[in-house]
């Protein structure tokens, strides 16, 4: 079997309008919503692909929980091989965790389909307790809440201790028993990789670093029930079951979406399908009933219900318009070009202000604050600046340009990110960086000049680290 290669057509020989794509992103992008890229597939042809600026197509991407996604099929191609079945009990095969304590019944109870279906005994993840390093070790000696198998309850841990069951039976990483069952097959990058937790396992939970169009071939084989060129190259019953709502969600979820369901580690989505889904808006989306999938990689933490935006715009701007509304026959937007400009937006506002030479590179000492700054200084010229600070971890710099962004490597974190930064009036100047790396996130700075003094106000959307950008600090021109 060789490696995927998708066609191309244009929108239109497909009965989908250039404009619609195009109104799609615009919509997403006037809400200031950080898309990082977006192909449309239909009828198996590609018809849309766009990556924003400093992204590209071989950008290796955090996916986050979609990781799952791949947990899944990898219990799925253990359970054809007849390692394991998915009501074996999860317990049997970590006994070495116990720690020498009596395990609750709900514990001894609860089975790997319990596991895939998020419906385990605990109520959250067990490996997110202060000091824990042994993250499935965390899973069988944190106390569970409720009997397995009744009710759903979103729990990482669970499907972080799948992947170790995975690399515990086949002693291959994750990935790599993944590569040679079908993922070099179909054309998988050959240096997509997984995170390692603490104990040196992949994290199952969140950990994929791979590129879109990876994704795409990942769902797209998914999507045929994992049959490929004639041959089956994954469990059709499995597949077609992981793919069907297994347990409920409603009363547990926060957005319409989610509410639809949920199966072995995918999601139900509404319009009749389902959903590879990571945090900040990373999803691989299949809808059979017009047989279409959609790939985005964004990150919309910090933006409350920036996820279900994404949704929305789909079906009405595009979805919903399929078959219904008549489709130009010459396309009526220059959609090529229009997808080759697309860049992660910048601060929008002013390269100057009155108060700009006054406060150039003016050292201001910060009153004792938590999050340990101790001085900062703003330097402004025409075209970009700095951002010069000193904390408990030392004096940096942090680099940034105007009405456009600079990629630059965070200070201290050492991340790639993307940096931008305007006056938003005479007396306050706003920073944003994109970060851009293993670790996805967005931060905002912001500084606000009266007279001798300066309040910088930080907040930080970002899942573990940064956290020493958030919140307000005052100081005083020294």
């Amino acid at each position: 079997m060789s490696a995927l290669k998708f066609s191309y057509k244009k929108p239109e020989e497909t009965g989908i309008d250039s404009v619609w794509i195009t109104n799609f992103l615009d919509r997403l992008e006037h809400c200031h919503l950080p898309m990082h890229s977006f192909i449309l597939m239909k009828d198996d042809s590609i018809v849309a692909e766009t990556y924003y600026a400093p992204y590209t197509a071989d950008t290796q991407h955090r996916m986050f929980s979609i990781t799952k996604s791949f947990v899944s099929v990898a219990i799925g191609l253990l359970a054809k091989e007849g390692r394991l079945t998915l009501d074996d009990f999860i317990i049997s095969y970590f006994p070495e965790k116990l720690n020498d304590i009596t395990p609750s019944p709900y514990l001894t109870e609860m089975t790997i389909r319990d596991m895939l279906t998020m419906t385990s005994c605990h109520a959250k993840t067990t490996y997110k307790a202060p000091g824990c390093t042994d993250w499935v070790g965390s899973f069988f000696t944190t106390a569970p809440s409720h009997a397995p198998g009744t009710t759903f309850s979103y729990d990482t841990s669970a499907t972080h201790t799948l992947c170790a069951l995975v690399e515990k039976l086949t002693g291959m990483k994750l990935l790599d028993y993944m590569r040679a069952k079908f993922l070099d097959d179909i054309g998988f990058s050959k240096d997509a990789y997984v995170i390692e937790a603490p104990g040196g396992e992949s994290l199952g939970g969140s950990g994929l670093m791979c590129t879109p169009m990876d994704l795409l071939r990942f769902i797209y084989v998914i999507s045929k029930n994992g049959c490929l060129d004639g041959k089956q190259i994954l469990p059709e019953s499995y597949i077609k079951a992981a793919t069907s709502k297994q347990s409920d969600t409603y009363g547990k979820s926060a957005t319409w979406e989610e509410m639809q369901g949920y199966g072995y580690q995918f999601w139900m989505t509404s319009h009749s399908g389902y959903a590879c889904y990571g945090m900040g808006g990373q999803y691989a989306l299949v809808y059979p009933e017009k047989n279409i999938i959609v790939v985005t990689t964004a990150d919309t933490q910090g933006r409350q219900g920036g996820t279900q935006l994404i949704y929305d715009a789909f079906y009405q701007e595009i979805y919903d318009k399929i078959g219904v509304e008549i489709v130009p026959a010459v396309p009526s937007c220059n959609l090529e070009q229009y997808l080759k400009t697309r860049s992660l937006f910048y601060v929008q506002g002013g390269n100057t202000s009155p108060i700009v030479e006054r406060i150039k590179g003016v050292r201001y000492e910060m009153d004792v604050n938590p999050m340990g700054f101790k001085w900062v200084s703003l330097s402004v010229d025409k075209y970009d600046g700095t951002f010069d600070y000193e904390t408990d971890k030392g004096v940096f710099s942090l680099p940034f340009s105007i009405q456009s962004n600079q990629v630059v490597e965070f200070p201290h974190y050492r991340y790639k990110a993307c940096t931008s930064g305007a006056f938003l009036d005479t007396n306050t100047f706003l920073i944003k960086a994109h970060i851009i790396d293993e670790c996805v996130g967005n931060l905002f700075i912001q500084l606000v000049f009266k007279g001798n003094d300066v309040t910088v106000m930080m907040r930080k959307f970002e899942e573990t680290m940064f956290t020493e950008f958030d919140g307000f600090i005052c100081g005083h021109r020294s």
